[in-house]
């Protein structure tokens, strides 16, 4: 290896180079994006895509400082660009998936407000348990599964939670 040390000094000294150019860049690039990204949240995002496609691509990185700026800022533009392509295609799978919601109901219709109450009086964790059962079609073990349950705690929950629900209902009714 005591051959290789000048080697290893010079890709250290290259990668630290890097490294301080980088560091140096990221306001620059950080303001380009704050300009220019809606949310303004994702600038970040943005930034830390194009800082990683940086370090990744160093050894393409040119030797002279304004060379290095326009190359970063030709990558920064192609991040922004994929940030906006993924934008339309989100909002398009948006658009998609209300009108299926528009198709199917959320929740089983309902017009008893006793059963939508003593359901809300359950815990999150039964009510999600239960719904998954009942609304969903799932096996009590794979509800379970979901909420990150065993089947016999499962089990056990969901009798409880079914206990729970006849005795609050029974109340209402008697009410």
């Amino acid at each position: 290896m005591i051959g290789n040390e000048p080697a290893m000094d010079a890709l250290m000294r290259v990668d630290t180079d890097v490294e301080t150019f980088i560091r140096l860049i990221a306001d620059e690039v950080l303001a380009y994006f704050a300009r220019r990204v809606t949310p303004h949240e994702d600038a970040a995002d943005c930034l830390s895509e194009t800082l990683l496609v940086l370090w990744r691509r160093r050894d393409n990185l040119p030797q002279a400082d304004a060379e290095r700026r326009a190359w970063s800022f030709g990558v920064a533009h192609n991040v922004l660009a994929a940030h906006r392509r993924n934008g339309v295609r989100r909002l398009a799978l948006t658009g998609r998936l209300r009108d299926e919601l528009r198709v199917w109901p959320i929740a089983p219709e309902s017009s008893d407000d006793a059963a939508i109450t003593a359901l809300a009086s359950l815990s999150a964790r039964d009510q999600e348990l239960v719904t998954l059962v009942v609304w969903e079609g799932l096996s009590i073990a794979e509800a379970g599964s979901i909420i990150g349950i065993r089947p016999e705690a499962a089990r056990a929950r969901y009798s409880r939670a079914r206990r729970n629900l006849r005795t609050r209902l029974s109340r209402d009714i008697r009410s």
